[in-house]
């Protein structure tokens, strides 16, 4: 199950005893506990405890959850990792997912989305597994809406394309800078392209990601265009050589790799866009090419710190130089 499906559930008042979230994205996992916790909850005080297999024995941690008071009161428990419980512990785990407690709420989380042990399976085949892992591209537009809708904002399509644009490599990212617009635009429902404008920092990073989606598809003009607008009003040649140098190495390696590499996961200081374009720029370059851009890059940046190099002659040569 998707994540943001089980959310939905949870708005129309259909909780569960235990859930079993799989997948390392950190902000999914507490974003969906916190949604838990609140449909739980209410308004009256919470009570949450957080169990670790490296910290608590088995015995303990099992005693903790089948444990009730006399006021039959309302507790959430996280259980991270329950596939290092041994022994009988784990064997009470799988009978207490077939008979939980009442007013007892239990979160499993595995964090490893590939683990397999005969126990996880059994789990498994009691509770539905709600996938928390870092959505791909593709879903983040999905996640912009969602966190629109929650801030009770409707934002237009140009906008979300520009957030996920800007902001879509992970989700917490994505939610901090959408609450950053929400709390610009006060009370007013609707968003739109000048509400983005408004920040100059949001405005230089949506040229950049435009100038390197413009240098990896060998468009000259557009290239040209938005490097000598970068370069004279917002940027210094020093700041573009470290997103510069990325991109090129990564199309090397995509090239070295015969274009086999997949989407990349991990941090680069480029932006959603043009990470997942990487095979595709890689192809119209030869590895000649790239290694040379790579090397004057190089150069540019040994210039830069050695003697005086004017930024924007710099940038339109270097333009010129790989793509014209």
């Amino acid at each position: 199950m998707k994540v943001k499906d089980a959310i939905n559930d949870l708005k129309i008042g259909n909780i569960h005893p235990v859930y079993f979230l799989k997948g390392n994205d950190q902000f999914l996992q507490t974003f969906f506990i916190q949604k838990v916790s609140e449909t739980f909850f209410g308004d009256s005080d919470k009570d949450h405890t957080l169990m670790l297999p490296d910290d608590m024995k088995g015995k303990e941690i099992m005693d903790r959850l089948t444990m009730s008071d006399l006021f039959s009161s309302k507790k959430l428990f996280v259980l991270r990792n329950p596939q290092q419980l041994k022994g009988r512990p784990i064997d009470d785990l799988i009978q207490y997912c077939k008979s939980p407690m009442e007013n007892h709420i239990l979160v499993l989380i595995n964090d490893d989305w590939m683990a397999k042990s005969k126990y996880l399976t059994q789990i498994e085949k009691i509770i539905s597994i709600i996938d928390v892992q870092t959505p791909y591209a593709q879903d983040m537009k999905k996640w912009a809406n969602f966190f629109f809708k929650e801030r009770e904002k409707l934002a237009h399509s140009s906008v979300v394309n520009v957030m996920v644009e800007m902001a879509g490599d992970s989700v917490a990212h994505l939610n901090n800078e959408i609450e950053k617009v929400c709390l610009w635009t006060g009370d007013r429902d609707t968003i739109n392209s000048e509400d983005i404008d408004m920040f100059s920092g949001w405005k230089r990073d949506r040229q950049r990601w435009e100038f390197l989606q413009a240098l990896g598809g060998q468009d000259y003009d557009k290239a040209m265009a938005l490097g000598k607008t970068i370069i004279t009003s917002n940027d210094t040649m020093i700041s573009l050589i470290y997103p510069l140098t990325t991109l090129f190495q990564e199309m090397l390696f995509a090239k070295m790799n015969n274009g086999t590499l997949g989407e990349p996961r991990g941090y680069m200081p480029i932006p959603p866009s043009v990470k997942k374009q990487i095979p595709k720029y890689a192809r119209g370059f030869s590895q000649e090419k790239l290694e040379c851009a790579l090397n004057e890059l190089g150069n540019i940046d040994k210039r830069q710190k050695t003697s005086y190099s004017n930024d924007e002659t710099e940038l339109i040569q270097f333009i010129g130089n790989v793509i014209g």
